[in-house]
This record gives structure tokens, sequence and C-alpha cells, in this order.
């Protein structure tokens, strides 16, 4: 039996099992069932995809196309299938779930997220949206039941297989894909072991050729993106909210500086004569950190300058000797895409002078660039909308003072970069965030409390349903939202 057959199955025994307790329900409001897939599934779906780890230590860990990935990839899959919806992976490993409309031929509303993770990760960057998608796409599945009529335009459930490019220092490997945007260096990267993209892809059962990647390309049928995502940030909660539109993102560069010395002795060679690799990085690095400080603090308008040096590699890395080696990462953020790159130039500068003083030799690498994204204004609009219709269907108890969302003073911008960076200019996209506790992100300390994602997921459903009203544009294949 084919997967499209099951899928069709699954489908069926759905509409039996709930067509008798829909056809009463009041369908200007959340049904009991949908009310629970959206407050208990998507919670018990994270927590039992928080325990797939590579990792021995009992921390979380999932890279591109690793063991643990390929076991989520599948868990996923699978509860796509379960809601109902049309299932596929692609050939960079991401995994798709559909619902088809009821009118051929119109572009597709695309939500999700990721579900690869940094190391010693969290249970809620990245896969809340994922999830929150898959449990929203299903209520949206249970409502046809209740009314006898399919949506009109298609949704589709994403779950991007490379976001946080760990493995091979490449991000947004799956959503580039996606929109036909892979660039030439994520094919020439390779990971620690010397294992190339399309190696990879074919050690882990793919085809692994450049015209197989091609194939994950769905520019050309997508009306728009909408991920919803843990905010990263304290400011929602700062504000007493539980969820906010997001107005634009940040554009980023990654670099990689390569500092040359002259290895040698720890104990022979004088102070005078080394070219200590490490001290010259070291040297630079307190130069970026003054650079970008300076130029945060100067800047006529908040334009979110950071620069992070996340990752230290020594050669040979030993007590006792002086580096000849030594590598590291920057990474520079910016609303204004005309201060980061000025930033990304006067960094090159910096690292080269700081070199030449010290008769060393410096390399400086641009791994990757992605431009600021601002979000869809008409999506922005949309997601409020559904902000405000969620809190009138809420009838779980919770406070409505604590899950708010106003369109007055919600939205914000986000200084992490996300997939909808990467379909930014292929379609329209918008993006929601989610209250999480302190602002705390990429560790394992990072909570996203239940009863926020369940209104997460009112939210996404009520966008999903406000999309596929007749006479909405969307339904036009030629109208974006």
């Amino acid at each position: 039996m084919g997967r499209h057959t099951r899928a069709r199955m699954l489908k069926i025994i759905v509409a039996l099992f709930f067509v008798s307790s829909f056809l009463l329900a009041d369908t200007s409001a959340f049904c009991d069932e949908a009310a629970s897939i959206l407050d208990n599934q998507t919670w018990d779906y994270l927590h039992d995809l928080g325990d797939v780890s590579d990792a021995t230590d009992g921390s979380l860990q999932r890279t591109f196309l690793s063991v643990a990935s390929r076991l989520a990839m599948n868990k996923v899959e699978m509860w796509m299938r379960r809601g109902g919806m049309d299932t596929w992976v692609d050939e960079v490993g991401n995994v798709h779930g559909r619902l088809e409309g009821a009118i051929p031929n119109q572009k597709v509303v695309l939500v999700g997220s990721h579900i690869d993770t940094v190391k010693d990760a969290g249970k809620f960057d990245g896969t809340l949206g994922v999830l929150v998608g898959v449990s929203s796409v299903k209520a949206a599945i249970l409502e046809t039941v209740s009314l006898g009529q399919k949506i009109t335009s298609p949704v589709q459930v994403v779950a991007f297989s490379d976001e946080e490019g760990i493995r091979f220092s490449s991000t947004f490997l799956g959503s580039r894909a996606v929109v036909g945007l892979l660039p030439e260096s994520a094919y020439q990267a390779a990971d620690e072991n010397g294992i190339s993209l399309l190696q990879a892809l074919r050690q882990g059962g793919f085809k692994g050729s450049r015209p197989s990647v091609r194939t994950a390309n769905l520019s050309d049928t997508i009306s728009s993106y909408v991920e919803v995502h843990m905010e990263q940030g304290p400011v929602i909660e700062a504000r007493g909210e539980s969820v906010a539109p997001v107005t634009a993102i940040s554009g980023q560069t990654r670099l990689s500086i390569s500092v040359h010395g002259t290895q040698g002795h720890a104990g022979t060679v004088p102070m005078t004569a080394r070219k200590d690799a490490v001290a010259a990085a070291a040297e630079i690095i307190h130069l970026i950190e003054s650079l970008c400080k300076t130029r945060a603090q100067n800047s006529n308008e908040d334009t979110m300058l950071v620069c992070t040096v996340g990752e230290i590699r020594v050669w040979p890395g030993a007590s006792n000797v002086i580096s000849s080696n030594t590598n590291f990462t920057v990474d520079i953020r910016s609303r204004s895409d005309r201060e980061r790159e000025g930033v990304v130039k006067s960094i090159s500068g910096v690292a080269k002078r700081a070199c030449f003083k010290r008769d060393m030799v410096c390399r400086v690498d641009l791994k990757h660039e992605a431009p600021a994204a601002n979000c869809d204004a008409q999506l922005i609009i949309a997601l409020n909308e559904a902000i405000v219709r969620a809190r009138g269907d809420d009838k779980t108890g919770f406070d409505s003072g604590q899950v708010r969302g106003d369109s007055r003073n919600s939205a914000l911008v986000s200084g992490a970069g996300h997939d909808a960076l990467a379909l930014h200019s292929t379609c329209p996209v918008g993006m929601l965030f989610v209250r999480c506790k302190n602002g705390i992100s990429h560790s394992p300390e990072e909570h996203v409390a239940a009863k926020d994602i369940a209104f997460a997921g009112r939210v996404l459903f009520e966008f999903i349903r406000a999309q596929n009203k007749p006479g909405n544009p969307a339904h036009n294949p030629t109208i974006h939202l």
C-alpha cells in the first residue's frame, strides 16, 4: 500500500470517528477535539521529540541527517500522517505534510520551522513551530469534516532539516533548498569528518546529486510562509503578553577568521620572537568587540547591531606548544544591511592590520550572508486579527490578562535569523513569536509555557481558517497575502 493511499485511508477513519460529534458543533469556536489537540498534543509531541538526541550525556543535539535527526524526521512524518495529511520527505531531508484545497491549481500557504538543534539545546527552538503547525492543520482537518467540505486553498507544514548550520557551518540548508537558493558554498562545505553535503545525502539514503537537490524547490507554488517560533528574547514576557507578530528580521553575516603564526616550544621561544596565533586572535576578538560596541552606541537609530565570537579552535591545542593556527567565527547581525556590511568590512580590516603588525597572516572567509527582511504587512494584520479571534474562541479557562496580543503594541523585530529569512525573497513571510521564560534560548534551560503553546496553536488555526474563507485574496493564485 502506497504512502498517499495510507494517508487517504487515515483521513476516512478520522472522518468516520469525528463526524457525529462535529455535525452539531458550533463552528465559530474550537470544538472539544480540536481544542484538545491544540492544548495537549503539541506539548506531548514537543517532549517526545525532546528525548531524540545524538548526545550520550543526556543533552539534546540533532544535526543534519544524524541518527537522531532521522528518527525525528520519521516521528514528525508519522504525526503528520496521523493528522490526515499527505506526507513526503524531499531530497534534502525536509519533511512535508499537506492538506489539499478544494480549488485546483492554488498556491500553497506554507507553515513550519526546523527540527535540527544546536549543541546542548532546548526542546522548543524550531520544533515548536513545526509541531504547532502539525496540530493546527490537524484541527483544520477536523473542522472540514464537521462542515463536510474542504478548505479552498492548500496548506502545507514543513519541518526543515537544517537551519542552525551546525554540521556544515551553512545555515538555512533546508529552507534555501525549498526556494531554490542553495548557494555554491553549501555544496563545497564539508563537516568535521570531511564529508560534503551531497555525500551526506547519499549516506542518508537520498540521491545526493545537484539535480535531485533542485527537486526540493517549491518556489513557484508558494503563496506565503508563516512561522511560529519562540521569541528567544525577553520582550514579550516583559510586556506580559503571550504572543506577538514580528515586523522584521535582522540581516546576518557569518565570518570565519584564520590566524596563521609559527608553532614553537612554550618554554624556549622568547616572548619578543613569537608569532603566537592565539595571542593575535585574542587581540582581534577584543578589537571586534570594541568596534561593534562603539558602532552600536553611536548609531542614530536602533539598528540592533550585535557581533559575537562563538567558536574558537586552536592548533595544535597543547598546553606547552605555541599555536601556529587559530580559527574563530564571527556572527554579525543588524536591522540595517548598510550598517552590517560596513561592520563586516571594518572587521576584515581590523583583523588584517593586527596580523600585519605581528608579521603574521590572516584570512577572512564569508560563510553565510542574509539580508534583513521585512515581514509582509498583510500577514502582520492577519496574524493580529487571528490573535483577537483566538482570544474570543478561548474556552479553556486561560487568564485573558496573561494570554494577550495586541496590534497596537505587540509587533517586534527579530534579532535571530529564521527560515523565514531564507523564504523572504520568494514569497511574503510572516512570523508569530511566543513568549519564553527569561528570554533564554539555545540552552537546555529554554522553556515555553503550555498555555502559551496552546494559544499560539489557536492563533495559527484561526489564521489558516481565515485564509480559506470564500473571497479571501489568498484564494487567487496571482495575489499574495
